[in-house]
């Protein structure tokens, strides 16, 4: 697959659930429902995924990618257009619920197809391309609800975010066959999830994969808060916050360059290890012009990180057991995103919101100890 084609593929599909998530909330207020029923529309996305996430993950292992993707597409496709023709509490709880499951199936799938994908030494680059397309994603699809909530209007919005899954399916017509199918049955591996889970060897690439993705929503929660206390001014917080996906970005679109020439592990390590003490430094410092480059070596440790810990992620799965595990990681991973604001707002409310970017930092610095593990017994 050549690398365009990925990122297409990979932007395409994160637009329109990213999309969404950001059109129901602002469709919902637009039609004058409490805060409370937003929030709750809302967890939808988030909850339901928790529950397929491991028979999802089974699906991709079994079916291939391709189908997964499709199926995905054709069901954002619907719940969108049946939200832009007839919006209601109950449409817009469909389009949330549905924004969170074809997430969950955008991201085994593709996870497992880029696994699936040329050779061991390709697999690095080959997921930093991949969220390359997730960024792009990511940004386009909370831009076009907001931009078509101001220029269409209403629920029209919705009709606009649909573009993006109908080109999904067009490119997957188009290119589909390029991505891999599944795996023989006699090629799975016949261990057991909790065996797998718990085994020595991938129980800290799994605590790793945590710890990268719970950084960004921790990073994204507690900045507004801490500017609020700091007394920052809101483009203060959209500079920062810019500041830290644009560094992320750049870093994923430069590591295919140097990933032959580095080793993986040390390079994870320092990583975590720079992203920790920016934590903490980042709690003890409030002045822009020092948060803002903060931000910045964070969004590079963060944007390097995140595709070789997800690299040896799935390799590090058994055969034809990738979706599987990777099921299970979302799932545990959405709860984690789900718990974690609730947590950080009750200790920020009690003690402030600086202990916990220190304990967090600290716990990076931790982290970074497992890769350095990693190395060794390699």
């Amino acid at each position: 697959m050549n690398k365009p084609l990925l990122i297409a593929l990979a932007a395409l599909a994160y637009a329109g659930p990213q999309g969404t998530r950001v059109a129901v909330s602002l469709q919902a207020l637009h039609m004058g429902m409490a805060p409370a029923v937003v929030g709750l529309l809302n967890a939808l996305s988030f909850a339901l995924p928790m529950l397929i996430s491991i028979p999802a993950g089974r699906i991709v292992d079994r079916a291939g990618v391709r189908r997964p993707m499709q199926l995905c597409g054709t069901m954002m496709v619907s719940a969108l257009v049946l939200a832009w023709l007839a919006p209601s509490v109950w449409t817009l709880g469909l389009a949330s619920a549905m924004a969170g499951i074809c997430y969950l199936g955008f991201t085994v799938a593709l996870n497992v197809g880029v696994m699936r994908m040329g050779t061991a030494s390709e697999r690095v680059a080959n997921f930093s391309w991949l969220t390359v397309g997730i960024s792009a994603g990511f940004a386009i699809g909370p831009m076009s609800a907001g931009f078509g909530m101001d220029a269409l209007g209403g629920s029209a919005m919705f009709l606009l975010l649909a573009a993006y899954p109908v080109a999904l399916l067009v490119l997957m017509a188009w290119r589909g066959r390029m991505l891999p199918d599944q795996v023989p049955q006699a090629s799975r591996s016949p261990a057991r999830l909790i065996e797998v889970l718990s085994d020595r060897q991938f129980r800290p690439i799994l605590l790793m994969s945590f710890a990268s993705p719970s950084l960004t929503d921790m990073f994204n929660f507690v900045v507004p808060l801490m500017a609020k206390a700091a007394g920052l001014s809101g483009s203060a917080v959209g500079t920062i916050l810019g500041s830290y996906a644009g560094a992320s970005f750049v870093a994923r679109a430069i590591l295919p360059l140097v990933v032959d020439r580095v080793r993986h592990w040390v390079v994870v390590a320092n990583l975590f290890l720079l992203s920790g003490i920016g934590l903490i430094l980042f709690a003890l410092i409030t002045t822009p012009w020092v948060t803002v480059p903060l931000a910045m070596a964070i969004g590079l440790s963060h944007g390097m990180g995140q595709p070789l810990v997800m690299a040896a992620f799935v390799a590090g799965s058994p055969p034809g057991r990738q979706g599987e595990i990777m099921g299970a990681q979302q799932m545990a991973q959405g709860g984690i995103s789900a718990v974690s604001p609730v947590l950080i707002g009750a200790i920020g409310t009690a003690v402030g919101v600086a202990p916990v970017l220190v304990v967090a930092g600290a716990g990076l610095v931790a982290v970074s100890r497992f890769a350095r593990r990693l190395q060794r017994g390699g």
